[in-house]
């Protein structure tokens, strides 16, 4: 008995489309990972955070210059950016009291060179009796700790204990305890409430 020609080819001609079905579905396969994989790494996910965290830094002569402290913190590695929830910094320059800056966010890029505290910011320092001295609020802060100095393009209010004043921008230098009020500046004295 011999075999039929025509029954060999169709075997071939099913051998050889099988083989090329799963060649297909393979180069498929490999292509979908490499496309997953490479979506991973573009990512904006963290690859790490913590939770509570402080951060002091010192100055050349070893004093304190600063502290960070969040309640989280988030690295991301796409961009090498930090996320911070409810970040506070205390920014020391000799005196006994620090400024104190709160914020809803912040953000630290990949240099570590500015902070950006975003959301509602509060800054304030306190006298000696541990009383406000003056606060200011604003939005979108940014803070370069190495120079202890601030900036805001926002709306900006300060509050005294007898005047409020308005302005668009600000700048300070914590350093030497000062501010710069920067355009549409407007003061209004209040009376303090009798003692």
């Amino acid at each position: 008995m011999g075999t039929d020609p025509r029954m060999s080819q169709a075997w071939r001609v099913m051998l050889a489309t099988a083989f090329l079905g799963a060649l297909t579905f393979w180069i498929l396969r490999q292509l979908d990972e490499e496309q997953t994989s490479s979506l991973a790494q573009t990512r904006h996910e963290p690859d790490y955070y913590f939770v509570e965290m402080t951060r002091r830094t010192m100055n050349r002569e070893g004093e304190l210059q600063n502290v960070l402290t969040a309640e989280n913190v988030y690295h991301f590695p796409d961009d090498d950016t930090t996320e911070l929830a409810h970040p506070h910094m205390e920014i020391y320059n000799g005196d006994p009291n620090p400024w104190q800056v709160v914020a809803e966010r912040g953000l630290i890029k990949s240099d570590n060179e500015i902070v950006f505290l975003q959301g509602r910011v509060e800054i304030w320092r306190v006298n000696s009796e541990g009383q406000r001295q003056f606060e200011i609020l604003t939005s979108e802060f940014r803070v370069f700790p190495k120079v202890q100095y601030g900036e805001s393009d926002n709306a900006t209010t300060i509050r005294g204990s007898s005047n409020v004043t308005k302005t668009r921008g600000f700048r300070a230098n914590f350093e030497h305890n000062r501010l710069e009020l920067l355009e549409r500046v407007r003061s209004r004295y209040e009376k303090p409430p009798p003692a």
